[in-house]
């Protein structure tokens, strides 16, 4: 009975040992976190002055690749390729101030972590306009997003398809900023940190509605073949949050955050 006993407890420390490796199997580049972000959606993920990638976004990315024992190597794209890059393979995760809804994480084309920050839904207007003071003001104006944002889609739930008309898409928030301030659109929609962050930290003509509509949560995107590294990234972030890593990036570029406790189901 004895050598029986033996081999099976081998066996157990195998595959135990299999199951916590098998992330490791499924990554494009052995050894290597492959990060798919835009570079342009400060304060997630941006470039500083010496062309370097930094944010919040970039900071939680590069300390999930450390604990994964893994070199983060970001790959930079347009938002509107970034799903598509991950469904595809061409990265292992997205790290780009994605939206975390009911529909991404149910769908099979990838898979969400848990939100590791709160966002919600802001807009932003030129500081010479004097009609738009809260979100029932918005109807009927000239909407701008950055291509494929959700966040026009609460607008029109909660105004209607008719308040948001067609509106202006750009293909990140430096176009669309520089449309707001030469006034060749009304207002811009997007996520809220992100408009928030670059109007403080900058001496844009621009100001924020004073409200979000809704707050909802920003998740990082893990490719469909890999779910070990699904698993693995969502105990790194419940670590993170519970000793404290989270606030601590968070609070580096935006100060007080967002309560994850106050998204929305």
């Amino acid at each position: 009975m004895r050598p029986t006993h033996i081999l099976t407890c081998v066996l157990a420390l195998a595959g135990s040992s299999v199951a916590a490796q098998s992330y490791e199997d499924a990554l494009l580049s052995s050894g290597t976190l492959t990060i798919g972000t835009t570079g342009s959606s400060p304060p997630s993920t941006m470039y500083n002055d010496s062309a370097e990638l930094i944010g919040i976004d970039v900071d939680l990315a590069t300390k999930l690749a450390e604990d994964l024992g893994l070199e983060p190597e970001f790959v930079v794209l347009d938002w509107s390729g970034m799903l598509a890059g991950v469904q595809s393979g061409r990265f292992d995760m997205v790290a780009s101030s994605v939206s975390r809804t009911a529909e991404r994480v149910a769908s099979a084309d990838f898979h969400m972590s848990q939100a590791y920050i709160a966002n919600g839904v802001g807009a932003a207007m030129h500081e010479d306009t004097t009609d738009i003071t809260s979100w029932d003001d918005v109807c009927g104006k000239q909407f701008g997003i950055v291509k494929g944002a959700v966040q026009i889609e609460k607008v029109a739930e909660a105004y209607g398809d008719d308040c948001i008309g067609t509106p202006n898409e750009y293909p990140g928030w430096t176009e669309l900023l520089l449309d707001l301030q030469n006034k060749r659109i009304d207002l811009l929609v997007g996520n809220y940190i992100t408009p928030a962050y670059l109007i403080t930290s900058t001496e844009r003509p621009l100001r924020m509605l004073p409200e979000s509509l809704g707050v909802s949560g920003n998740a990082l995107v893990i490719q469909p073949d890999n779910p070990a590294l699904a698993e693995a990234i969502d105990d790194l972030l419940t670590q993170y949050m519970e000793d404290g890593t989270l606030t601590e990036i968070t609070k580096k570029w935006i100060g007080t955050a967002l309560s994850l406790d106050d998204i929305g189901e």
